[in-house]
């Protein structure tokens, strides 16, 4: 399924994306005002109104950004495993991105909580799932801005003691985070409930979104396809593709950078064609910032998924064992483990070929609760 353009008379609302359709938008005029902090954490100015006017679009070094994590992270190429398939495989090490045990969602939290801290509010709620790894990464950054974290977290499919306390929620609350669980409604539902809860409280919190996947956070994967194009070229670009921040940013940065190469986001979540819109909907919120909107090379394919998010996948189990045993990385069963086992499908078949780079979002925390599932 082809990530689907956004139709300038249905979307975005320009007089600023707090619309029906898309309530987890940022108001993006708030946004341009509020950034002209001189908080020495925070690199880059946001643009003045207006950005529209320039001819070229804005830089994403113009946008405000903490320096969170450590950047550029390695890209290798996949010896053993490229002889045995006859590929030419590489891999971005983005599950070493530092911060709370590394994973994708740094990147987007350099420009979420730089937000944060420019809305002089002290208090971030989030969630997701109780093996969330954005939950837990917002936790670490949180705890490394002196910023009080709460975490709305839901059930899964897994039911036993290391998925519902251990893994990433035993980090969670080794980093300082408050953790309340929400059993039986959705990820999205469980941070509603936890805002709800603290406005009661009398608490003005700043709500991330799941994911961190609104324009703000997907800047942090424009910047990522800048980083990767400088070791490139590619002929593709495989990604897990969920929440879709990062499948988008990256698509809107090769596109805005000249690449031709194709972003094949996996999708691990929802199917071709939700998981295709919406990529085109966070694109369209980009290009609101002010880049630039060029034509997006991109597909979400859904053939890796499997029954549904979180469920184990007979391929999901070959793919995490095949490269740990020929490249000694380690894959998780939720996002990168379903992308991974899409890629070599994809390759199997002839979809994908030429120069091929893995994006590895890390989640290495949520292997333990599922070890027996592998």
């Amino acid at each position: 399924m082809a990530c689907r353009r956004w139709e300038p008379e249905t979307w975005p609302n320009r007089a600023g994306f707090r619309t029906t359709r898309q309530p987890d938008a940022p108001d993006l005029t708030d946004y341009r005002r509020r950034h002209r902090s001189a908080d020495p954490r925070v690199f880059g100015r946001a643009p003045a109104v207006g950005w529209r006017a320039y001819s070229g679009g804005v830089e994403i070094d113009d946008f405000p950004r903490l320096e969170l994590g450590f950047f550029p992270t390695p890209l290798h190429r996949l010896d053993r495993l490229s002889a045995a398939l006859g590929a030419e495989l590489w891999i971005k090490r983005d599950d070493l991105t530092g911060l709370g045990g590394g994973g994708n969602k740094v990147r987007k939290l350099e420009y979420l909580l730089a937000d944060v801290l420019a809305s002089g509010q002290t208090t971030v709620v989030t969630g997701g799932g109780y093996q969330s790894n954005f939950a837990r990464q917002t936790a670490a950054a949180c705890a490394k801005l002196g910023l009080r974290c709460v975490l709305g977290l839901r059930d899964g499919y897994l039911d036993n003691a290391e998925y519902t306390d251990g893994g990433n929620v035993f980090l969670d609350q080794l980093f300082g985070a408050e953790v309340r669980k929400y059993p039986g409604i959705g990820s999205k539902a469980a941070v509603r409930r936890a805002a709800a809860e603290l406005a009661a409280e009398g608490v003005d919190a700043y709500v991330v979104p799941v994911g961190g996947s609104n324009a703000i956070g997907s800047l942090g994967y424009v910047r990522a396809a800048r980083e990767l194009l400088a070791d490139g070229p590619f002929d593709a670009v495989v990604v897990a593709a969920s929440s879709c921040g990062t499948a988008a940013g990256l698509a809107v940065g090769l596109a805005a950078d000249g690449s031709r190469a194709e972003l094949v986001g996996m999708c691990v979540d929802s199917d071709a064609a939700a998981t295709g819109a919406l990529i085109g909907r966070l694109a369209a919120q980009l290009h609101d910032l002010g880049l630039p909107s060029e034509p997006l090379h991109c597909r979400a394919p859904d053939h890796a998924r499997g029954p549904g998010y979180g469920v184990p996948t007979p391929e999901m189990r070959r793919a995490v064992h095949l490269l740990a045993e020929t490249e000694g990385i380690v894959l998780d069963p939720v996002y990168s483990g379903k992308a991974f086992a899409g890629l070599l499908t994809e390759l199997r078949q002839g979809r994908l070929g030429g120069r091929v780079v893995f994006v590895h979002t890390g989640g290495l925390p949520s292997l333990f609760p599922y070890r027996s599932e592998l």
